[in-house]
């Protein structure tokens, strides 16, 4: 490929290069908060950024988001930006002529000033790597901002050798804050109060309960005109989950047929075919599907096995292939001694609830019942997001369990129980937790609007735990 054809190649991805072009008008009016955090890398660190994670979550469309910001809020001369997807059928499949575009890329951006390259795809480029390290050991003026929707592990390994180059912002599907604020987006009075909300995380990891309690308090007041349509948003959260493509299919088949082959087989059958050969791939879907049902049960390795009728082998070589490219999350049982490594048991959830719904084929509003499961599931998913934490695990003596221990802070603990299926007062898991480890301050998430401290507990509804934290 010549520098002709490039330009002809380019053209389609770079509208903001022809004055007048209404390319913005076609971008989402919601931004999802890793927007405002890439452009604060881009001003404030000198690495490299990758946005990396699951298929459909949004990555691209963040990507032209912060394209926009540049040339609106920073002037950054459109000339300056380049994007180009290495998923082009010009080069796709042909390695000399993704690396000669390459080198075209890089030779026509302007010299002399600061320029800003986004490579979408950028896993499909061979030793991608060693491009982008190479340009920036050169210190070439140019911000490169990748992207990709393969499986985190390839970016992972592929990172290695950028360690100290690059920064990563790992883009999950939706949490529930960001599902409601989508929902409610054309209500600006519901936006404004969820920017004005206390720092409830802050509160929590200080052990601050009062606080805490003042903070859900005035939050609560604020949001009672929109009382329903939160308690609404939950439900559908549950089912439906944070992969935006899916609210738009009406029809819980399509849903169904959709997160099947987009976030399930194409990650199975794909990109762990990337890492590894498999004689039998569809053994590992038989024991992710053991997972999905089995979500926030203690298992081990033997037991997990003999029920889901794989090799012993498969669930050991596989239950860490499948939580880097994010279908679970794995929470290890808490040890005092976090750095140590450690072959006990763990429990495991679906990374999204919607996966779970989509492979067991239950599409449909939980009842009281199974709102508990979900519940622990979402609160997991909203812990392994805070990053204050050196470790998300769980505490189990006998028949005494601590649902999460949050780990930050150095050695400080931090533990959460859900109890939205039984009594709220049910804690003695808890309780030893927090006499064991000499804790002041622990967490029950309940299914009740009012939120209470007492006794070093701070009682804590669901719905504004997963609103503000």
């Amino acid at each position: 490929m010549d520098q002709l054809r490039l330009e002809t190649v380019l053209k389609p991805y770079n509208l903001w290069w022809e004055a007048g072009e209404p390319w913005e008008q076609l971008l989402p009016d919601y931004q999802r908060p890793v927007v405002a955090e890439a452009l604060a890398d881009l001003r404030e660190l000198p690495q490299m950024i990758s946005i990396t994670g699951p298929r459909r979550v949004g990555k691209s469309t963040a990507v032209r988001h912060i394209i926009s910001h540049l040339i609106r809020d920073e002037h950054i001369e459109p000339q300056r930006i380049l994007y180009f997807s290495f998923d082009d059928p010009e080069i796709f499949g042909s390695e000399e002529a993704q690396r000669v575009v390459f080198d075209l890329l890089v030779r026509r951006m302007p010299k002399n000033t600061l320029n800003y390259m986004f490579l979408d795809e950028v896993q499909r480029l061979p030793r991608w790597e060693l491009y982008l390290k190479k340009y920036y050991d050169l210190k070439a003026p140019i911000r490169f901002v990748v992207s990709g929707s393969a499986s985190s592990p390839i970016f992972r390994s592929s990172q290695e050798s950028l360690l100290g180059r690059i920064k990563d912002r790992h883009l999950l599907p939706f949490s529930f804050r960001e599902f409601a604020q989508y929902s409610l987006r054309g209500t600006p009075e519901f936006a404004q109060v969820l920017q004005g909300h206390c720092r409830l995380r802050e509160a929590l990891l200080n052990e601050d309960g009062p606080a805490a309690v003042e903070c859900i308090g005035r939050l609560h007041a604020a949001m009672q005109p929109f009382s329903f349509e939160v308690n609404t948003a939950v439900l559908a959260y549950c089912v439906d989950g944070g992969f935006p493509e899916v609210w738009a299919l009406a029809d819980p088949v399509r849903k169904i047929e959709y997160l099947m082959e987009q976030q399930v087989r194409k990650v199975l059958y794909e990109d762990l075919m990337t890492l590894t050969q498999y004689r039998k791939p569809e053994n590992v879907l038989r024991f992710f599907v053991y997972l999905l049902a089995h979500p926030g049960v203690e298992i081990n390795m033997t037991k997990v096995a003999s029920e889901a009728g794989v090799e012993r082998r498969v669930v050991e070589e596989n239950l860490p292939r499948l939580e880097m490219t994010d279908l679970i999350l794995r929470v290890q049982k808490f040890s005092h001694h976090p750095m140590r490594v450690r072959q006990g048991n763990i429990k495991t959830y679906p990374i999204d609830t919607a996966l779970r719904n989509a492979v067991l084929k239950t599409w449909e509003i939980p009842d009281a019942d199974t709102m508990g499961v979900y519940a622990e599931n979402l609160v997991g998913r909203e812990l392994f997001g805070w990053p204050e934490k050196i470790e998300v695990a769980y505490f189990r003596e006998k028949n005494r369990e601590v649902d999460f221990v949050v780990t930050h802070g150095g050695n400080r603990y931090l533990p959460f129980e859900v109890k939205l299926r039984q009594k709220p007062d049910d804690i003695a898991g808890l309780r030893l937790f927090m006499r064991r480890y000499d804790l002041n301050f622990g967490v029950v998430i309940i299914r009740e609007q009012n939120i209470e401290f007492r006794d070093g507990i701070l009682y804590l509804p669901l719905r504004y735990f997963l609103l503000v934290s």
